[in-house]
């Protein structure tokens, strides 16, 4: 029996992490093409951390995303980026030079 509880732990953090890989892909493609909407040159995104928070009121599990893009090709600038599940919530720029 103990056999089963270890195969289901195993298989449980497999979905997990192929999931939580799933997220960043569709991450990266969302930030890619908001910075195109907003004629923002992409730069890199990272994964900043998870937070269970109140929306709407219901409990909810965010992944927040550091967006790093250019404005003018000089500059780096950093946004940020929410996801709940592979659902888009919100994408917050900094102020930037245009």
């Amino acid at each position: 029996m103990d056999f089963v509880w270890l195969l289901l732990a195993v298989m449980a953090f497999a979905y997990a992490f192929l999931l939580q890989r799933k997220q960043d892909e569709v991450a990266e493609k969302l930030a890619r093409q908001l910075c195109k909407q907003q004629q923002l040159q992409f730069l890199e995104c990272a994964r900043d951390g998870h937070q269970f928070a109140r929306l709407d009121h219901r409990f909810r599990w965010f992944t927040r995303y550091k967006v790093d893009f250019s404005s003018d090709g000089e500059s780096r600038y950093q946004g940020e980026l929410r996801l709940s599940g592979l659902r888009y919530l919100s994408f917050q720029l900094p102020p930037h030079r245009i």
